[in-house]
């Protein structure tokens, strides 16, 4: 209360401060800064729990100082290299090598987990290339024995096919499955169907730093991994869901999309596979990536599964694949050794 001059009322006085609207924006933004601040230290948090609760079923290398997960298993005359989709891990081919080690005794199989994947360390975007000549540096410091059969599926398709162009004296024979095909994927029209996709992949990714793609998981609004998760039990899949909202495989998963929406894929060369037997199971349209083998080795199978996944989801189909290429690298040494004899 105030006293008034020569009275002996009083009146009362607002003691509140009328903020102003820059005050307002001020509030705001220290508010969102407090935020941010809390999300960060609650995901740097989360991530250490993950990482010491975890159980690490995989061996590593380390190619340029960055961790990378791989499996190898079998001892046997080649060894079959596996890369998958987008967004999957190594995972990804678990049906596949059960039925392998069933049927053959004389096959190794390696799988692994690209950049950002699985415990993988994250690392800068690469190039499919620049992904191949990692993978290349795995094989050897893994000691995975060549010759390799290299198996690709959808994005791992680019890989290997690199894979193959730069080191043909190390593959044998080759199986793309479901593959991207670089006339599409580099069509502007395939960049404007995932521009919802690449905007979502981005929140994810800058989430995926402060908490908010955690919360954005448990209240299902990011980006679907349902046809993966599905194919998926156990520790297996408990390991995936915790991955799957850490900064790695986000950046990893955002990395890889920018990769194939460049417009700048320039991979998939005619003969590309000359002289290796190449099996192609291909749905509609990719029949086109016939090109990169010879005629006379080229086995193309033409499938309309609705899957992505088709590794998970029609495993003997690629089972079969590897089959037919291993038995044709056979012939291919057996004739090679006849005509040197001669």
């Amino acid at each position: 209360m105030k006293l008034l001059p020569y009275s002996n009322g009083v009146r009362k006085v607002n003691m509140k401060k009328e903020l102003k609207p820059k005050d307002i924006a001020k509030n705001i933004i220290v508010g969102i800064l407090i935020a941010l601040a809390i999300g960060f230290i609650y995901q740097r948090i989360s991530n250490f729990i993950a990482k010491e609760t975890l159980k690490e079923r995989v061996d590593y290398a380390r190619v340029d100082d960055k961790r990378l997960d791989y499996k190898l298993k079998g001892e046997g005359k080649y060894t079959v290299v596996f890369d998958g989709n987008i967004g999957s891990t190594l995972n990804q081919w678990n049906e596949v090598i059960d039925i392998l080690d069933d049927e053959y005794g004389d096959l190794n199989t390696f799988v692994y987990n690209r950049s950002g994947y699985g415990f993988s360390d994250a690392s800068k975007q690469k190039t499919p290339k620049e992904q191949a000549e990692d993978l290349r540096i795995l094989l050897r410091k893994s000691a995975a024995p060549a010759p390799y059969i290299l198996v690709g599926e959808e994005y791992g398709s680019l890989v290997l096919t690199e894979f193959a162009k730069e080191y043909p004296d190390l593959v044998s024979g080759i199986v793309l499955v479901n593959p991207l095909v670089e006339d599409t994927i580099n069509s502007k029209d395939f960049k404007k169907s995932l521009i919802i996709n690449n905007i979502r992949r981005n929140i994810e990714s800058f989430g995926s730093s402060i908490g908010l793609t955690t919360l954005m998981d448990k209240m299902n609004l990011t980006c679907d991994t349902d046809e993966f998760e599905e194919k998926l039990s156990g520790e297996e899949l408990e390991e995936f869901k915790v991955h799957r909202t850490k900064k790695a495989y986000n950046k990893a998963v955002n990395n890889e999309y920018k990769t194939i929406t460049s417009g700048n894929i320039d991979i998939q060369k005619e003969r590309a596979f000359s002289g290796k037997p190449f099996y192609l199971i291909a749905k509609d349209g990719q029949e086109v990536l016939g090109k990169l083998g010879d005629e006379s080795l080229t086995k193309i199978y033409n499938v309309d599964y609705e899957e992505d996944l088709v590794s998970m989801y029609e495993p003997d189909t690629v089972v079969t694949g590897i089959r037919q290429v291993v038995k044709q690298a056979n012939e291919i040494e057996r004739l090679e050794k006849k005509n040197k004899n001669s």
